[in-house]
């Protein structure tokens, strides 16, 4: 045996990944010189080392954060860098008609890389070809058996996959890195690259995902019910009407589910996301690249319009619709830094709230993890700015009988127009031992008063805007809610907070089912302790990022990797694991039954019990575009959000038809407010109403006017 092969484990392992780096085929040779170092390297043998490849390739704080420390385990990396290798290989061979097994696991695997970037994600997705690959399928593919559905396109688990990949990668720019290395020549601005007959081609194609809300479900449980999961309020009947031409409604999803291998879960459920939500994200980025012709007629401000004579009409000036165009419908999602400054939130951390979404709120018969958040604290506080979608009511009667998609469904056929948005809203929280609100509507367990974002009928809102106060007045009974803001205390006191009195502490532990939820355990550790990196981190900065792109052949050349992902799982069972890192107030707990660490966050109560919502469209923006107040909710199960909408003027919308509507949705990504508004008034909830599409985006105080 040569003096070579005799070499320790740790120097064999740096040159293995310096010449990964520097050439994936050098590999080659190197494995077979000897047996001792093919073994020492073979990826059955040798977590550690692909365990490297991954941390010097992905990004990885997203996973800890997420799912707990043992993310981080070696084996569970290595397992990871297989998937996410083998997605970057499929979409880099360019074939959109490979079997849909191929294209699910890539997309869920990419997915995942996007909801977890941080910068190395997206500029290797990027670099594989992503952008055009989905944009070449959802164009070719997204009506592919359309003819089992009456010619409507399937909510398919790979259809909703692709709309939010083509969402993630509708960006108006590339990252530096790619404009520098990789598409040196390419448009920097994808959007506006593509051709007005390709960006109508594409409006068309997600339409009936956007402005059919009784066939593609907009939330994850029916936004009908507040009281959640269903088990705990309902008495087993779902209401539901049967619509001839689309199905059942209200649709409810407890099916809509992907079990895979997912770092140290090895049988994860990953729940389909709503292919509405990206569809509606799409259409909107879409529509806001063209910007809205000014009126010459229209008064050049407000100032001009008093000269004129109009000083109490509603209405808007050209200086209304100039900023309409200089503020978006929806925020894209940014590329990422390449620069890493800890001060910047990560781009994946915006997510944390979707992802949860998805991995929480699979079945609305099932309980949401109460550790992980779906809705943060202080999202819809501020400026919002959008726009809604309003059909005419027989273009809305027919889409509903239509058994059939016509091929002249777009949006000159509906009638489409597209109406301005804009509120400013403040968040208030009910304090335990404060009592939240009642829920409206029937109180059967079907119907929590959504006609009235969940608030009971007959209620009073007197807000004390000095005092931070929310008061709701209901059958004689004040409910108080305090204004939330943002790095100053709350009034809870764990001397009269009911929970903290049960519990015996102000401290609760979530651990990974929440059904052994933790009573009274005290903190008895410091786990406040920041994630380092591994001895090697010399090397795993030192490899280039461009190394991802070679990953799948370094799989492919290596002969004792693996041919199945199902080998690979069945060899890392026996690989010893290495030191995990911690993350800041988690702690692992072996549990006896399955001889495994178990993962649970510790945190101090806060008292929340409910979230209310309540404001107003600023004066300057109600002079242009109406008055309205509003007030809702927020759904704790998945962190739905429900606005009524009042005209504060009623006299100047009668003539417009304009009336109570409420919009429902979720704030995605933390900066887009995404759903439907609907006409319900006092309708059945059972039954569909007149309905569409929004999408707003919040905007920065810096000269928005306050009323």
């Amino acid at each position: 045996m040569s003096p070579f092969s005799n070499l320790p484990i740790e120097i064999l392992e740096h040159i293995a990944f310096h010449l990964l780096d520097h050439d994936t085929s050098s590999i080659v040779p190197l494995l077979q010189s000897s047996k001792r170092i093919n073994d020492v390297l073979a990826f059955s043998n040798n977590s550690h080392l692909y365990s490297r490849l991954f941390r010097s390739t992905f990004d990885y704080a997203a996973s800890a954060r997420r799912l707990g420390p043992r993310t981080h385990d070696a084996p569970h990396q290595a397992h990871q860098l297989t998937r996410y290798s083998s997605a970057l290989s499929c979409i880099r061979r360019g074939n959109i008609y490979a079997s849909d097994d191929h294209l699910l696991a890539a997309f869920s695997a990419s997915f995942a890389l996007l909801t977890e970037n941080d910068a190395k994600n997206r500029h290797h997705l990027e670099a594989a070809g992503l952008p055009d690959f989905v944009d070449e399928f959802v164009r070719k593919r997204l009506y592919e058996d359309c003819s089992s559905s009456n010619g409507w396109p399937q909510e398919s688990p790979i259809n909703s996959l692709a709309l939010w990949l083509l969402w993630y990668t509708s960006t108006d720019g590339m990252s530096s890195f790619l404009r520098q290395r990789i598409f040196s020549n390419a448009p920097s601005e994808r959007l506006k690259a593509e051709t007005p007959a390709r960006r109508s081609e594409i409006i068309k194609l997600v339409l009936p995902f956007v402005i059919v809300p009784f066939r593609y479900p907009s939330t994850y449980a029916p936004h009908n019910h507040f009281t959640m999961p269903l088990t705990d309020n309902f008495d087993g009947h779902l209401r539901q009407s049967s619509i001839a031409a689309h199905g059942n409604f209200p649709i409810y999803r407890s099916d809509r589910v992907l079990t895979t291998h997912f770092y140290d879960r090895r049988e994860f459920k990953i729940g389909i996301p709503l292919a509405s939500t990206a569809a509606k994200l799409i259409f909107f980025s879409r529509r806001q690249v063209t910007s809205i012709g000014v009126p010459i007629h229209l008064p050049l401000n407000r100032a001009h319009a008093v000269q004129l004579g109009f000083a109490d009409r509603i209405g808007p000036t050209q200086e209304d619709v100039h900023e309409l165009n200089q503020h978006k419908v929806v925020n894209l999602v940014a590329p990422s830094h390449d620069d890493h400054d800890s001060t910047i939130v990560s781009p994946s951390s915006t997510h944390d709230d979707d992802w949860y979404r998805l991995t929480d709120c699979i079945d609305p018969m099932e309980a949401s993890s109460l550790k992980n958040t779906h809705y943060t604290h202080g999202s819809a506080t501020g400026l919002w700015q959008g726009r809604l979608l309003i059909p005419t009511e027989t273009a809305f009667t027919n889409i509903l009988q239509e058994t059939h998609l016509r091929e002249d469904f777009n949006e000159q056929r509906l009638f489409l127009n597209a109406a301005p948005m804009f509120m400013r809203l403040r968040e208030y929280h009910c304090i335990d031992p404060q009592v939240p609100i009642p829920t409206g509507g029937a109180n059967d367990g079907f119907d929590d008063g959504i006609a009235n974002a969940w608030m009971p009928n007959g209620m009073r809102i007197p807000e004390e805007r000095d005092g931070g106060k929310l008061v709701f007045n209901h059958h004689g009974r004040a409910y108080t809610y305090e204004a939330y803001r943002p790095g100053q205390a709350s009034s809870h006191d764990e001397t009269t907070c009911e929970g903290c009195l049960d519990r015996g502490s102000c401290n609760m532990i979530y651990r990974e089912n929440d059904e052994e939820y933790l009573l009274g355990r005290s903190n008895d550790g410091d786990a406040d302790v920041a994630m380092e990196e591994e001895d090697d981190a010399q090397f795993i900065a030192h490899a280039s990022s461009q190394y991802g792109s070679h990953i799948d052949s370094i799989m492919a050349q290596n002969g004792d990797v693996m041919e199945e992902d199902a080998d690979v799982e069945e060899d890392m069972t026996d690989v010893e694991e290495d030191t995990t890192d911690v993350e800041e107030d988690t702690t692992d707990v072996v549990d006896a039954d399955n001889h495994h660490e178990e993962y649970f966050v510790e945190r101090k109560c806060n008292g929340v019990l409910d979230i209310a919502l309540v404001g107003e469209t600023d004066y300057k923006h109600g002079q242009a575009w109406n008055h309205y107040r509003f007030y809702g909710r927020v759904r704790e199960w998945d962190g739905l959000v429900a606005l009524v909408r009042i005209p504060a003027q009623p006299q100047h919308l009668t003539a417009q038809g304009l009336g109570v509507w409420v919009f429902s949705g979720y704030i995605v990504g933390g900066r887009n407010f995404v759903g439907t508004w609907r006409s319900l008034g006092g309708h059945d909830p059972s039954l569909p109403t007149l309905e569409s599409a929004f999408a707003m985006t919040r905007r920065d105080e810096e000269g928005a006017g306050h009323s």
